[in-house]
């Protein structure tokens, strides 16, 4: 089993074959993906990939806004 991902603000794309690295990286972007975060990859200077994630990911907030206003009666 392999996936392939795509590195933040390239063209470059990154196949991942080992299991430990898969289960980490669905892992991380699971969680991410469940706290409304950006889960990026980047690729280091030293060709290692690393995993960042913190923003807010504005499609998940707008979702979230238009879900309240909607049981305020406010749309």
């Amino acid at each position: 089993m392999s996936i392939t991902i795509k590195i933040h603000n390239t063209d470059i794309e990154r196949e991942l074959t080992d299991p430990t690295e898969i289960w980490f990286y669905e892992k991380c972007k699971k969680q991410a993906e469940e706290d409304g975060q950006v889960f990026r990859a980047h690729l280091s200077k030293h060709g290692t990939i690393y995993y960042t994630s913190g923003e807010l990911n504005i499609d998940r907030a707008a979702r979230l806004i238009y879900e309240i206003l909607k049981e305020q009666g406010k749309i």
